[in-house]
């Protein structure tokens, strides 16, 4: 009579690992920027960020108790990767040197590096503006308006001083933070190849464009009439 054979027993399961409460909270901030940013808000639901973790909605609600907490954490996230405050201190420097091409290019490499190396919140943002959500007049109150009156005191400044054209301060204010967002949005949002050099070669070529563009409109010659 044979004996019949009998499969062994599976070997156990290893441990889960049980992230620390710190790491959880990156973790499902970390998913919701990235379902964000290729969902939208709107096709994003809590429970398929809790999902991607791999937990409850509760646990998720037990780190962000409303969809607020959730906003304004995304935004500590992007502030403390953008060191905004380094930059605003690399730029006032450069503003009390009165370097305008040098001005020009510091701000226009930090925008597309924002973009370069956090191409998933500005796709975010984009939805958010498409959506009418709350999250870009958060993140104008929290980050934007202060580097924005920033560039305004410089161009009032420059314009006091004669070296840059007379006119609205705002518009040129514009001028300045336009071409960035443009190249940033163009190559690291929509992967358009518009332009074949470097992000740096980019910042020089645009810095002497918008110099020649601010520089004041030359006087008109009064041509003199013989008597």
């Amino acid at each position: 009579m044979n004996t019949p054979v009998v499969p062994a027993a599976p070997p156990p399961a290893p441990p889960r690992h049980r992230l620390s409460s710190d790491d959880r909270r990156r973790q499902l901030l970390s998913h919701a920027i990235a379902l964000f940013s290729r969902h939208g808000f709107s096709g994003t639901r809590t429970k398929d960020i809790a999902a991607a973790c791999g937990v409850s909605e509760a646990i998720l609600y037990r780190h962000f108790a409303t969809k607020e907490d959730l906003y304004h954490a995304i935004l500590d996230t992007h502030e403390a990767a953008a060191g905004k405050d380094e930059w605003l201190a690399e730029m006032r420097a450069i503003a009390e040197r009165r370097d305008d091409p040098e001005f020009i290019r510091c701000m226009f490499a930090q925008i597309v590096k924002s973009f370069r190396e956090d191409t998933a919140f500005h796709r975010l943002m984009l939805y958010a503006g498409l959506e009418g959500h709350s999250l870009p007049a958060l993140f104008h109150e929290r980050m934007g308006s202060s580097t924005l009156e920033f560039l305004r005191n410089y161009v009032v400044l420059r314009q006091r001083e004669g070296a840059f054209r007379k006119g609205s301060p705002d518009v040129l204010m514009m001028l300045l933070a336009s071409p960035a967002l443009q190249y940033a949005s163009s190559k690291y949002i929509f992967r358009l190849k518009t332009f074949l050099g470097t992000d740096k070669e980019a910042a020089e070529e645009f810095a002497k464009l918008l110099v020649a563009a601010l520089a004041p409109a030359p006087k008109k010659k009064t041509s003199k009439r013989k008597v």
